[in-house]
């Protein structure tokens, strides 16, 4: 024990000598013992030592500080089958701030931990292990056996190349001399072909230069004849321009006089059909055609077409180039023309193959619509520079006429009609049908920071675009839960409680809409929406927002029987995530008083018009007048400032 405790320090204070050497190494093993043995070249400075093992990779790593290894780094191979050690690599590397020389050992099952005992006996360092079998060797003699086993092999492999080489070479020789024989073979073929191939040239020159002559006389020949044959086709060309000069003034003599007849059947039939839309005998629309409606005013024109066959939108097309709408119903085969005057938005129409086209000024782009079979065309009106309405409508009886700024006129004929939009209008008319003007379709507008549109009326469908607060949509039409609308190019559905009408907006969104549209640079100083103007139209209301608080001019009443006074309640909560949005109310006297509305639900003097995920706004009617009452969740509920 004594000896143990003297070796471990006397190797833990030798690290700061000379460095130490290590000669050899050793494995002795026989029926006492097993142990390897690092042999030193000197007893003195010897240095620090440490011994670990990784279970993983099977391999016991001895380090010694300081120390240079005399058989020099590198891997030397063992034995492979050894059940103790198979091979060594030394190396050396930086270990808690010294240079340690490491022998790392890839080992047998039999040297399975970092735990062997170790002992000094002179200059030799050994490493006991447990154990009583196995082959002893010396690193020195085995490096020497297998360098001397290398040696040999090389020197073999040397003799076999050397004789490898010696039989290339011979081998090359031979090639090169049986290439030569070839290439000189080669070359007497080769100028043998040539004085062959001479021969042949200028053999088939001579055929050549013959054959030349041969065809110059034929070339001679056959250029006397092409003149000749010219010279007929010429004589034949001028007699057939002559008859055909003939038959096209025997042909215009016809055209003119079937012209002459065409006219005068024309001047007849005009002359019949002026008579008998006088006489009130016949339409004087075009033939299939019920009613042609125009409204113009207010910055608005509209124009309004009734056929026999009830119009579809998918067979109406254009304006083409040539700023003409078809629309594609059955019609007569032969049509005169209706043209209607310089200030309205359709110029003509007329039947055509494909049929009905109305001409409209060119370049302008129409709302184009059909509503229970009729088509209607709608555009901003500029010709007309004053307030209130001119109305005309063509009908079989006549065309009615009526200037709201006037005084009411009676129905004029068509001679009237006529004489007063443009004077060399034809003369045209049908059954009639009363036209009933409508608000255009008002566009809807997102009012959450970002939702999705889908492909179907579901959350569960394909994602086509992702929108923002503020951004515009075209409203076709409502299924369930979802609006089908139309964003730029694109038509989807997105859920009803994600958009608003713009006269629904709460006033904070009204403000927030504002300042985006400002900021996007979508409202430019005199622009003026159409959808606005026309809820101005057909809608006599005066709106305005009441920002949260009671309408002053309104007089507080208590709760009665006719529905809730929201002038009386508090806004205290909002029920969001059912498929029906709910707001619920508090009487602000008496809060253990509540009440639970949905969109749609009647209040006192009016209802509810829109419910939001922090806002409820009402639509109430007092006095004849219009107003939109907003009411806003309080932060404390979770209302947004």
């Amino acid at each position: 024990m004594m000896k143990k405790i003297f070796v471990l320090l006397f190797l833990a204070f030798a690290a700061s000598a000379n460095a130490a050497q290590i000669k050899d190494v050793k494995f002795v093993c026989d029926a006492k013992k097993c142990e390897m043995g690092f042999q030193f070249a000197s007893e003195e400075d010897l240095p620090t030592f440490f011994q670990k093992y990784d279970a993983a990779a099977k391999k016991l790593t001895v380090g010694f500080s300081n120390t240079d290894f005399a058989l020099g780094e590198g891997t030397y191979g063992i034995d492979d089958a050894s059940e103790w050690v198979k091979s060594m690599r030394v190396f050396k590397e930086k270990y808690r701030g010294m240079d340690f020389l490491k022998i790392e050992m890839s080992v047998g099952p039999s040297l399975a931990n970092d735990k062997n005992e170790i002992s000094l006996e002179g200059a030799n360092f050994l490493l006991k292990l447990k154990g009583n079998s196995g082959k002893s060797w010396t690193l020195s003699k085995v490096f020497a056996q297998k360098k001397k086993e290398a040696d040999k092999r090389a020197l073999e492999q040397k003799k076999a190349a050397e004789k490898a080489a010696f039989e290339e070479k011979k081998r090359l020789a031979e090639e090169e001399k049986a290439a030569k024989k070839a290439a000189a073979e080669e070359k007497k073929a080769a100028e043998k072909a040539a004085l062959e191939e001479k021969k042949r040239l200028a053999e088939e020159k001579k055929a050549a230069e013959k054959q030349a002559v041969e065809d110059k006389k034929a070339a001679a020949k056959a250029a006397a004849e092409e003149k000749k044959r010219l010279a007929e086709e010429k004589k034949a060309a001028e007699k057939a321009a002559l008859e055909e000069k003939k038959r096209l003034a025997e042909e215009e003599k016809a055209a003119k006089k079937a012209a002459a007849e065409e006219a005068k059947r024309l001047a007849e039939e005009q002359k019949n059909l002026d008579k008998a839309v006088k006489d009130s005998a016949i339409s004087a629309l075009l033939p299939g055609v019920k009613e042609f409606t125009v409204l113009m005013g207010s910055g608005m024109e509209q124009f309004r077409l009734v056929t026999d066959d009830a119009i579809d939108i998918k067979y109406v097309s254009g304006p083409d180039k040539a700023s003409i709408i078809t629309v594609g119903v059955a019609g007569p085969q032969k049509s005169p023309l209706f043209k209607i005057g310089a200030g309205s938005l359709v110029k003509s129409a007329t039947w055509g193959a494909n049929g009905l086209k109305l001409q409209l000024p060119v370049g302008l782009r129409p709302v184009i619509l059909v509503q229970d079979g009729a088509l209607v065309l709608q555009t901003t009106e500029s010709a007309i520079k004053k307030d209130g309405f001119i109305f005309w409508s063509a009908r079989p009886d006549g065309i009615f006429v009526r200037d709201w700024m006037k005084a009411a006129d009676a129905s004029q004929n068509f001679d009237s009609f006529v004489n007063k939009f443009e004077k060399d209008s034809k003369k045209i008319v049908s059954g009639a049908q009363v036209f009933h003007l409508k608000p255009v379709v008002r566009e809807l507008i997102v009012v959450e920071d970002e939702i999705d549109m889908y492909a179907g009326p579901n959350e569960n469908s394909q994602i086509i675009n992702r929108l923002s607060f503020g951004d515009r949509l075209v409203n076709m039409d409502l299924v369930g839960l979802y609006y089908k609308v139309q964003s730029g190019a694109r038509v989807g559905f997105v859920n009803r409680r994600s958009v608003s009408y713009k006269d629904e907006l709460s006033a904070v969104q009204q403000e927030r809409l504002k300042q985006i549209d400002k900021e996007r640079g979508e409202l430019a100083e005199g622009t003026i929406n159409i959808a606005s103007q026309l809820d101005g139209m057909y809608e006599d209301r005066v709106t305005y927002s009441s920002f949260g608080r009671r309408d002053p001019f309104v007089e507080v009443k208590g709760l009665v029987e006719e529905g809730i006074n929201i002038d009386q309640v508090e806004l205290v909560g909002i029920i969001w995530e059912s498929d029906v949005p709910m707001a619920i109310l508090v009487e602000a006297k008496n809060p253990a008083i509540s009440y639970t509305l949905k969109e749609g639900d009647k209040i006192l003097n009016g209802k509810v018009l829109k419910i939001t995920e922090t806002d409820v706004l009402f639509l109430i009617q007092e006095f004849g007048v219009s107003r939109r009452y907003s009411m806003g969740l309080p932060d404390k509920y979770g209302g947004k400032k």
